[in-house]
């Protein structure tokens, strides 16, 4: 798939030298702001026993590595990947995170690299469904046990409010709410169960997160998985021409 519409989140706005110092300093200047992703997803973490282990985790996209601190003051190894390179360059500032620039509709990671994977504040990004199920289907695909994502919850005050005229839109490219059954379907086709949505202040908050599960592989899934991963060792080529990749 052609990942221009993901990218186009980060054209011009977030590619210029100065885009991750002024998000960081400008679009979370208000600290009880700033405060509200890292502890809602720490709570999703401690409810659902993540602990270190001998995966990593994945944040993506790690934006100027906000969530970095909490990650490590859980004792999480954490890889951040991000489209911009500006954004990159402010993440690594404070963070003892591998950092690494890639679009989340390509994941340069093999199946199953990472314990959890946290994607925060990109879904609503999207409009297309085709993009949706692409960067779902890669966050599922990297994970081995849960995936945690916020979205546009069609189902606050917010969205309510837009939908009938009360609150002006945002444009055709503006942030896209969605429906939890919607999302619960997306991530079930690409192998992973919804087990909940958690929300900083239900129905007021337009954000929200889905935490799935992703499903155990059938004994036929996994001698196929198993040699791609084989293939992915050797560096061998894959069917769309390009080389394989160890797991992180």
């Amino acid at each position: 798939m052609d990942d221009r519409p993901l990218d186009s989140a980060a054209d011009g706005k977030w590619r210029d030298a100065q885009a991750g110092l002024r998000y960081a300093a400008q679009r979370w200047r208000d600290p009880r702001a700033a405060a509200r992703d890292p502890l809602l997803i720490e709570r999703i973490l401690a409810r659902h026993g993540v602990r270190p282990g001998l995966r990593p985790v994945l944040d993506a996209p790690c934006g100027t590595g906000r969530l970095g601190p909490m990650f490590e003051r859980r004792g999480l190894r954490c890889v951040g990947l991000d489209l911009s390179a500006p954004m990159l360059g402010e993440a690594q500032r404070g963070s003892g995170a591998v950092l690494v620039q890639g679009s989340v509709t390509r994941l340069p990671f093999a199946d199953d690299s990472f314990d959890v994977v946290v994607c925060c504040r990109l879904l609503h990004h999207l409009h297309e469904r085709s993009e949706l199920e692409t960067a779902i289907g890669e966050l599922v695909r990297v994970a081995h046990r849960l995936v945690i994502a916020s979205f546009w919850d069609a189902a606050s005050l917010h969205a309510l409010r837009r939908r009938m005229g009360l609150r002006r839109g945002e444009g055709p490219r503006g942030r896209r709410a969605i429906q939890k059954g919607e999302l619960a379907a997306l991530f079930s086709a690409a192998g992973a169960e919804v087990v909940g949505f958690h929300h900083s202040f239900r129905f007021v908050s337009q954000q929200a997160f889905a935490v799935a599960h992703k499903r155990a592989r059938v004994p036929g899934d996994a001698r196929r998985a198993d040699l791609r991963t084989r293939l992915l060792d050797l560096g061998l080529p894959r069917a769309d021409g390009t080389l394989g990749q160890s797991p992180v």
